[in-house]
């Protein structure tokens, strides 16, 4: 696809190139746009266009050279964004099929650093320690995915790749044994859960989503 024009941006407390265009959800923009997370539904059930018209701009990725990203010009054919920020936006712009242009902001993939979303553990320690050896987690530093809390590394010899190891952050969020919090506020730290970060790469298999609050992102909007 090729749009219109591209206007540098300011990425907020980060000193990294950006370019902010327009795009129309509604149409067939002959563009593949990767999402990465499962959302929690925050904008399905409303359909209403003046709060459309109030969202930050959506953050994607492309294979640019981070040092070129400025040289972007209309004469550039994309044919793939990565989604890093606006899961929810992005859900409820592809539902409602709104024909307005909506701002989204590109950056390098080579700029783009992803974290741990950090859990926080809703039962005692020792319980939660029990529910990871029945499901045959135990503490090691042998695997490349692991959990760590409480400054131990855990993990199940089983699991030997990042789907599992976040199909089983799934089934602790559906058990409602542990819950989001966010990177950038401070936490009481033997509570909070970290899982093997996920590389960029492993956004792309097919037919898969990470849970919720699986990634945190930076640079941010």
């Amino acid at each position: 696809m090729k749009f219109s024009k591209f206007e540098e941006y300011t990425l907020s407390n980060s000193g990294i190139q950006a370019v902010k265009t327009f795009l129309n959800f509604s149409e067939q923009n002959n563009i593949d746009i990767t999402p990465h997370e499962e959302t929690e539904n925050k904008y399905k059930q409303i359909r209403n266009i003046d709060i459309v018209k109030e969202f930050p701009p959506l953050l994607f990725s492309v294979k640019f050279d981070k040092n070129k990203i400025h040289s972007l010009s209309s004469s550039e054919d994309i044919k793939h964004l990565t989604l890093l920020d606006g899961h929810h936006r992005f859900e409820h712009l592809k539902l409602y099929e709104y024909d307005l242009l909506v701002p989204i902001v590109l950056i390098s993939e080579d700029d783009v650093k992803i974290e741990s979303y950090n859990s926080r553990i809703n039962l005692q320690l020792e319980k939660f320690i029990y529910v990871l050896e029945e499901n045959n987690f135990e503490i090691s530093n042998s695997s490349k995915y692991f959990l760590t809390f409480d400054g131990k590394q855990y993990s199940n010899q089983k699991i030997d790749n990042i789907y599992d190891l976040y199909n089983f952050k799934r089934k602790l969020i559906s058990e409602d044994l542990i819950a989001p919090a966010q990177n950038d506020i401070i936490q009481n730290e033997s509570t909070i859960l970290d899982f093997t970060p996920i590389k960029l790469s492993e956004f792309f298999k097919e037919n898969y989503l990470f849970p919720p609050k699986s990634t945190w992102i930076s640079p941010r909007i």
